[in-house]
């Protein structure tokens, strides 16, 4: 396992619970992708998946473990047995998990090939009481552990006590083709922002997060209807959240009063995140609990937008060596409306440069890059 693997003798699967729409799943396909441009034979390993975000050929790389879910301990044999003919069946040599029930799973069956090198990727600080701690470990336990950021990096190293020799950082990557201003038209802005129900001179503010408690709806709409009048009449908000929950837009209402509420616009979950970053003007990260990495940042930066967040976690190490007048203090009106006001200041110098800056240190080409140099010297 220690000899360095290239593009011809390396055989990888990736195994993760399901492939649908979420920051991890979309890195294990673009791994898949980078990974075919490359000419190295590569699978997929999962309990099911969305059709719609891969192609018809992909598929074929794709194998389901007909509907068996991994926290089910019952399927345990089974699951395993049906790895075990997989890697015969494509003489995998390489193994990445992302996820931690499969880690808990297979770990055994894994650790027992020496023919397989086994690399794990986590992307949160976890926390918890014991068992929660043991069932997070099974994710340290790879040859190599790929972390989504230095403070994930940082808090994994000292709560499993573990050399940097086995932890290595590889920040999360945008798709800057994807994620490009250049892309969408004046026109396609005008119109969306019209469909929305925003006036030219208004400033929309947008939390891309799904409405969940921790990432800070309410607080943030706090913070908001506590500016001056003067800021207050000019900006709209955008939510996202279910829109047949009334129950959703029933706590907001109650929460905000109906003043306020006049002020947000909501929208259903997108999949087209490039239009909504281009209508935005502001957009913020307002986690209540420190995220390992905050892709919303980098994705913001990479459409030439401002981005304000919480100062803490991954969000602080995008934007701290960027602009540090973006960040403010969790719960903290003070360092919220300083904030605030700077990003009103740069949108107004209209030469913001933002893009350059994750192209440079966060681009989806540099993560896979790191990636693959991760498999073949693993």
């Amino acid at each position: 396992m220690s000899q360095p693997k290239n593009n011809k003798n390396l055989r990888v699967l990736q195994i993760i619970p399901q492939l649908k729409f979420g920051g991890v799943e979309r890195g294990v396909i673009d791994t898949l992708r980078y990974l075919n441009k490359k000419n190295i034979k590569n699978y997929i390993f999962c309990e099911n998946y969305n059709p719609d975000i891969i192609n018809p050929e992909e598929k074929k790389q794709v194998f389901k473990s007909r509907g068996l879910k991994f926290k089910n301990i019952f399927n345990f044999f089974e699951l395993n047995n049906e790895l075990k003919i997989l890697i015969l069946k494509k003489k995998i040599n390489l193994i990445h998990i992302s996820s931690r029930a499969p880690a808990v799973v297979f770990y055994n069956l894994i650790r027992k090939n020496d023919d397989i090198t086994y690399v794990t990727s986590i992307h949160n600080p976890y926390s918890g009481n014991y068992l929660k701690k043991f069932y997070n470990s099974f994710l340290t336990k790879g040859n190599k552990i790929i972390c989504n950021s230095n403070f994930t990096k940082k808090n994994i190293s000292r709560k499993y006590n573990i050399s940097d020799k086995q932890l290595l950082t590889i920040p999360r990557g945008v798709d800057v083709n994807y994620f490009n201003p250049n892309s969408l038209s004046s026109r396609s802005r005008e119109i969306y922002r019209n469909k929305l129900g925003i006036q030219k001179n208004e400033i929309l503010i947008t939390i891309p997060s799904r409405y969940s408690n921790w990432k800070g709806h309410m607080q943030l709409i706090k913070f908001l209807n506590n500016l001056p009048d003067i800021l207050i009449k000019k900006l709209k908000l955008l939510m996202f959240l279910d829109l047949e929950n009334k129950k959703s837009k029933d706590d907001i209402l109650k929460f905000c009063g109906n003043s306020f509420f006049r002020k947000i616009v909501f929208h259903n979950y997108s999949f087209n995140m490039p239009l909504i970053y281009f209508c935005s003007d502001i957009i913020v990260n307002n986690s209540s609990k420190p995220e390992g990495f905050g892709r919303t940042i980098s994705e913001t930066l990479a459409m030439n937008k401002i981005p304000i967040g919480v100062n803490h976690g991954g969000v602080r190490e995008q934007l701290y060596p960027f602009d540090k007048k973006l960040l403010y203090q969790i719960n903290d009106q003070v360092s919220f409306n300083k904030a605030f006001r700077h990003a009103i200041y740069l949108k107004s110098l209209k030469n913001f440069r933002g893009r350059d800056y994750v192209v440079k240190n966060y681009s989806l080409d540099l993560m896979l890059k790191s990636t693959l140099d991760v498999y073949k010297n693993a």
